[in-house]
């Protein structure tokens, strides 16, 4: 097989499934929180999605830090950093 090299390709556009929730995390200032509010059965499920979305976040934005906790009727995020 012959391979053609080229320049001036452009790359496509990423695939990758869109996030289930877009949380205003750009915006909060420290001390500030988000309350997700949620059935009592999706609790437990939703807050390991919502800490990877946080955690794919602060890896962008390491100088902010947040914490994710299960509350009575969702979940819990806050800007500590």
């Amino acid at each position: 097989m012959n391979f053609k090299i080229e320049d001036g390709i452009p790359l496509p556009a990423s695939r990758g499934r869109p996030p289930k929730y877009d949380l205003p995390l750009h915006e909060m200032q420290v001390n500030q929180s988000i309350t997700i509010a949620l059935p009592k059965t999706k609790i437990y499920q939703e807050k390991k999605i919502i800490s990877n979305y946080v955690l794919r976040y602060t890896h962008k934005n390491p100088h902010k830090k947040f914490s994710v906790r299960m509350i009575d009727d969702g979940v819990g995020v806050w800007r500590i950093a």
